[in-house]
């Protein structure tokens, strides 16, 4: 028995092929509701299947005068070529339009800002067929920043953590890539209340366009809680977050995509309690019902090493922390984090007509937020989980990893069985898996850290795995920081299960 088979309140387990995979009751339930055998993807996926095109949509990059560049890249592994378009947009400027070019077996890197002059510019990707997958980078002074771009613009838009303590600066770039205008309601949470401000409800986003809100001038200064909700009541949008973290325990910088749902399971695969290391999951219930959590280290299969999860309480429209360093029955030591809903997610009460109703809870979004301290300085790094209908037995790195940095990749097994996984680089003979590395064990409901090996050029990774796993990078901050910025590779979803609304 391992961790996750303790967890049968929680979730009901399926064996398939050998090994277990989990689907949450109430995401099934909230599907059959709905009438659709799909389900809503909270983060960006790729999608299996055969389509005609695919779109990627990237949160922006600043500008900032030139001091700060930024790039998009686009990954081929398949063995033909791929084209297609990339267009920028900005504030107040027509769309800039280009053709792209991605031969077989390759990527490219293509400027995110090309020359516009705006705040944020944000990129759409359109190839023809489905072998692209696309990523943004934004080289910054601060700390370089590797962020997914999202499938497709959703109608809400959601972040757990947020800060402008010490005056750091945190800003919400909304994009509208149509050509009719989109309107959202914004609302924030801070440790002290819930607001929804009358300047931004009803607020109108212009066609093809960016805009972006600086969270302390929309009242929300020097708060060390702060997450965003941003429901479009007119059209669909793109929502990111830039993070520039100026003290108060956290320096450096940070560019991420919200989460386009909720979820009633988020995975970690880096979790770490170690004396120079704070680490916080910052969890938000956008919804009108508590929740139930409960929160499960996975350190290994051996139940004697199984920690009791540690349960707390989500409020309503509110925002909790846990410091997990502040845990004593947690060792020291690298694990993998399980949040979860524990009341199921649904309610029963009785209708008008006196029968019984059913009422689906809404769920909840997690970040991990880690600050890493050496000397006097810190390297904040903060990563939105992964839902567990986005584990995957196939994840793919767009831009790759870098060569003999030193744990660039942890897997974090989702089954109760030992899983083998295969690292594989892509280059001018296809998917190679590279030596050493072609049969990683990763141990039952435990973790594998890999460090690439030295002299790989870099390219295109995909992660190959006999059962289902979750995989996250870690990157070198650039400019000779301390610490790591984080952000998952992207999970191949069959498009049976991949809710790919029209672009």
């Amino acid at each position: 028995m391992s961790v996750i088979r303790r967890l049968v309140a929680l979730v009901v387990v399926l064996g398939i092929g050998g090994y277990l995979v989990y689907f949450d009751v109430a995401h099934q339930r909230k599907t059959q509701i709905a009438g659709s055998a799909e389900l809503q993807q909270a983060v960006p996926v790729v999608v299996g299947g055969t389509r005609l095109t695919t779109s990627w949509y990237c949160p922006g990059v600043p500008t900032n005068g030139g001091s700060i560049s930024g790039s998009i890249s686009i990954a081929n592994s398949s063995d033909n070529d791929i084209t297609g378009t990339v267009t920028l947009l900005s504030k107040d400027q027509a769309p800039v339009i280009t053709a792209l070019l991605v031969p077989a077996r390759s990527s490219v890197a293509v400027d995110a800002i090309g020359g516009i002059k705006s705040s944020f510019v944000s990129a759409v990707v359109e190839l023809n067929g489905t072998a692209g997958i696309v990523e943004q980078h934004v080289e910054h002074l601060a700390g370089d920043s590797v962020a997914l771009c999202a499938n497709a613009p959703a109608q809400d838009w959601f972040f757990a953590d947020g800060f402008t303590g010490a005056n750091s600066i945190e800003q919400i770039v909304l994009t509208n890539p149509f050509t009719d205008a989109t309107v959202v309601d914004i609302s924030f949470v801070t440790l002290e209340t819930k607001r929804e401000p009358a300047n931004l409800q009803g607020f109108v986003l212009p066609p093809q366009s960016v805009t972006v809100l600086a969270m302390d001038e929309q009242g929300a200064r020097n708060e060390k809680v702060l997450a965003v909700a941003v429901r479009a009541s007119s059209g669909r949008l793109i929502a990111g977050r830039s993070q520039h973290f100026l003290g108060e325990g956290r320096l450096g910088y940070t560019m991420s995509l919200g989460a386009s749902a909720t979820s009633p399971q988020w995975w970690f695969a880096d979790g770490e309690k170690n004396p120079n290391v704070s680490e916080q999951l910052v969890i938000f219930n956008p919804g009108s019902t508590d929740r139930s959590l409960s929160i499960v280290f996975i350190t290994s299969g051996d139940v004697a090493a199984a920690l009791a999860p540690a349960m707390i309480t989500a409020p309503a429209g509110r925002v909790v922390t846990l410091d997990t360093g502040k845990l004593p029955s947690l060792p020291d030591g690298r694990y993998g984090i399980l949040v979860a809903t524990s009341d199921m997610g649904v309610a029963t009460g009785n209708d008008t007509a006196g029968s019984d109703a059913v009422k689906m809870l809404d769920d909840i979004v997690v970040e991990q937020v880690k600050n890493r301290r050496e000397g006097n300085t810190v390297a904040t790094s903060v990563v939105l989980g992964m839902p567990a209908s986005a584990a995957s037995t196939t994840w793919f790195a767009p831009s790759g990893v870098l060569a003999g940095l030193e744990g660039a990749v942890v897997v974090l097994n989702t089954t109760a069985d030992e899983v083998s996984i295969s690292v594989q680089s892509v280059g001018p003979a296809g998917a190679v898996p590279l030596t050493g590395l072609d049969k990683v064990v990763v141990p039952a409901s435990g973790i594998a850290i890999i460090t690439v090996p030295v002299g790989l050029p870099r390219s295109e990774i995909i992660f190959q795995a006999t059962a289902p796993v979750i995989v996250q990078r870690l990157l070198s901050r650039g400019h000779e920081l301390i610490g790591r910025s984080a952000v998952h590779a992207l999970p191949l979803i069959p498009m049976s299960v991949a809710s790919t609304p029209p672009g």
